[in-house]
């Protein structure tokens, strides 16, 4: 559980949030901004800062060990070297003063202690294998000098310089165009592949998800509220945030009757997660909801093999 403690209140960001990633498995988080994602996932390499953000509770295991409970200098081993993440924004993620070849081959350097000739030609390599053309000169530049997506190439080129078992990576394709999205996606399917790397890819785009992942999990308010394999999610989805978020995806060639059809839409707002509603938290906006989503939360149980869900209509098998 992650909270954030400000005037205002506390906000609970990460609210009794508990998922796994397999070995070699895609999983997917999804969700509205604001529900969580990103912070799940700073959560789990201790990059909350604080004040005004703390972990209040639970554990984070990998590979048997709780990272809450390490020193923090064996902390500092695990990220960028079995741990990676590629963050949203790279131009606020790069450092503006340090050359594209500097900050890829640090990962060498202080992961692999490679001398700094031989991290400056792995890093050289490493953007060769991501497809940034005359990789030999890109080492010697500047982030201000690439675009968006050569510069996401060098956020994914940091991320992979030590092979390692879990990428987080979140929003990896935000504000790109659909082109580059693309050349990303398959360039980390690939090289997911390759090394067998686990990922948890964080993204709003539901189609990116089906496409890429073996499992879905969705966030709302700081909670999960589903979690199943992706063609039962996208099949027969349960929670009615998931399904509310699945109909309000355009349909290529879907014919509406009468000419035009509005995309259905998901009524009222996001809660504040300062002053969240008693019960389920997306009963305000829930046309399914009943007198006990008003004053039960209610528990995240699996309906099928693999498929958990947490929402009373479900539960109680109401219409």
């Amino acid at each position: 559980m992650t909270y954030f403690f400000i005037p205002e209140g506390t906000v609970k960001a990460v609210n009794d949030v508990s998922f796994h990633v397999k070995e070699a498995e895609i999983v997917g988080l999804v969700g509205e901004s604001g529900c969580g994602k990103s912070v799940t996932a700073l959560s789990i390499l201790g990059l909350i800062p604080w004040p005004p953000g703390r972990i209040v509770d639970g554990q984070i295991i990998f590979q048997g060990e709780d990272l809450r409970k390490i020193r923090p200098q064996q902390l500092r081993e695990i990220r960028g070297n079995k741990i990676s993440m590629i963050f949203q924004e790279p131009m606020t993620s790069l450092n503006p003063v340090y050359t594209l070849g500097r900050q890829i081959a640090e990962v060498y350097i202080e992961h692999q202690a490679s001398p700094k000739k031989e991290a400056l030609e792995r890093a050289k390599d490493m953007l060769d294998k991501l497809g940034i053309p005359s990789a030999s000169k890109r080492v010697h530049e500047y982030p201000h000098n690439l675009s968006g997506g050569m510069r996401q190439r060098v956020m994914i080129a940091m991320a992979l310089a030590c092979n390692p078992e879990l990428i987080l990576a979140d929003e990896p394709t935000t504000a790109l165009d659909v082109t580059i999205q693309a050349q990303i996606l398959e360039l980390m399917a690939e090289l997911h592949q390759a090394v067998s790397t686990s990922i948890l890819l964080i993204t709003h785009n539901l189609g990116i998800v089906a496409e890429y992942a073996q499992r879905v999990i969705v966030m709302y308010s700081g909670k999960i509220v589903e979690e199943a394999p992706v063609v039962p999610i996208f099949g027969e989805p349960l929670h009615p945030y998931t399904i509310g978020l699945l109909s309000s995806i355009p349909k290529l060639g879907a014919k509406a009757t009468g000419g035009k059809k509005r995309l259905s839409e998901i009524p009222g707002m996001v809660p504040n997660l300062n002053d969240l509603p008693q019960g389920c938290y997306f009963h305000p906006r829930c046309a399914r909801a009943r007198a006990i989503c008003q004053s039960e939360e209610p528990e995240l149980i699996e309906i099928d093999p693999g498929h958990s869900v947490a929402c009373w209509a479900v539960a109680d098998g109401w219409a």
